[in-house]
């Protein structure tokens, strides 16, 4: 990517946010994985808040993320 600053695998590493992107990922991932509702894209109660809780974090991490790379 010319012109902008990609994130280090180390940087991300050390960065709470991304952690807890990753944790909620691997959260929601396996609670899917056991759950026929959630496979069918109808979250349980169980699922619904790992699902929501993700999906919160990856947004923000993304619009961190693109906010880093929009810096000189």
């Amino acid at each position: 990517m010319s012109g902008s600053k990609e994130l280090a695998v180390s940087d991300r590493n050390d960065d709470p946010l991304f952690i807890a992107y990753m944790r909620s990922f691997e959260a929601s991932a396996t609670h899917t994985a056991t759950c026929g509702d959630c496979q069918d894209g109808e979250p349980c109660a169980k699922g619904d808040p790992l699902h929501a809780e993700f999906i919160t974090l990856q947004d923000t991490w993304t619009q961190k993320a693109r906010a880093e790379r929009a810096r000189p």
